[in-house]
């Protein structure tokens, strides 16, 4: 019997035709992990030229607020089924949908969603997401890039007379590659198929935070440990990350699966080669188009049944 087999069978998890979505069953999720960055990350709030720090531990640390992260995964993931016709309806448009039949989708299921009708109605989110905070100051992982506007005919932007506008030039301050940010996601009365498609989510997104033309991929996320438990377990990036800065060590695929194999046990939680094998398997069921498919139908024709009040 295998890790997850187990799981289901404790009464963990469960498959999507295995639950009623009008019902809270109490099926909690924790997936931990490291995203680092392999380029250059730009985490702002509404100033343009500075990133998102506050102070911590006497030292002013960077901040990714929880919707930097969910925000990019999720558009990743609503890309993705697009690809597969029929699941996501061709009406649908994020924030703007004008029929609640519309949010028939996997990506609104997962994410939760809402529609603007006069008839609308809303889903409540099943996923939630953690904040991340540096362990390094601020100082020593950012630095500041000079960039220029370019005019009409690709010449620097000036004035009529010759001379350079005064937005001419302007210069934007980045997160440097090599940063490791821990991380958690949690998800709430969801299945083995809703959790596959998160996974998708985190693995296949790469590019994260505001983005300029010259920047590609530039986060890699690696995936710890899943934990499963009745009710949800009290584990915190914030919290690791105090014990990091108070300790002045740092070494953070350790740490998320010390504190998880705390919380949840070893017979809870899918590590190493379990959690290998399930990835790989959850990778191969996202290239399969028709099992996709056979999958994600499955969501909406439960979303269909168990909500038929819902969509009148």
């Amino acid at each position: 019997m295998g890790k997850l087999e187990e799981i289901v069978n404790k009464g963990l998890l469960a498959k999507i035709a295995e639950m009623d979505l009008k019902k809270n069953h109490g099926y909690y999720i924790k997936i931990g992990l490291v995203s680092e960055t392999i380029g250059f990350l730009i985490s702002r709030n509404n100033e343009p030229t500075e990133l998102t720090s506050e102070n911590f531990a006497d030292d002013e640390r960077a901040i990714v607020p929880a919707q930097k992260w969910r925000a990019a995964e999720r558009s990743y993931l609503l890309s993705l089924l697009r690809k597969l016709d029929g699941i996501i309806p061709e009406g649908y448009a994020r924030n703007m949908n004008k029929s609640k039949a519309n949010l028939k989708n996997p990506t609104s299921l997962l994410y939760g969603d809402s529609s603007i009708a006069t008839d609308g109605g809303s889903i409540a989110s099943r996923c939630f997401y953690d904040w991340s905070y540096s362990y390094e100051s601020i100082g020593e992982i950012s630095t500041r890039l000079t960039h220029n506007t370019l005019s009409e005919d690709g010449t620097i932007l000036h004035s009529d007379i010759g001379k350079p506008e005064s937005n001419a030039l302007y210069n934007i301050p980045y997160i440097k590659p090599g940063v490791k940010f821990i991380r958690f996601v949690t998800l709430e009365n969801s299945s083995i198929e809703l959790l596959r498609l998160e996974l998708l989510a985190i693995l296949g997104c790469t590019r994260y935070g505001a983005r300029t033309a010259i920047l590609g991929d530039n986060i890699k996320n690696n995936i710890i440990a899943i934990g499963f438990s009745k009710g949800d377990k009290a584990i915190s990036s914030y919290e690791i990350m105090e014990k990091a800065w108070a300790s002045r060590e740092y070494n953070p695929e350790k740490m998320i699966e010390s504190e998880m194999l705390a919380s949840y046990g070893k017979e809870n939680i899918l590590d190493g080669d379990d959690l290998k094998s399930f990835i790989e398997d959850t990778i191969n069921k996202g290239k399969d188009k028709p099992e996709m498919r056979t999958m994600c139908e499955a969501i909406n024709a439960k979303m269909e049944n168990d909500w038929k009040e819902f969509w009148k």
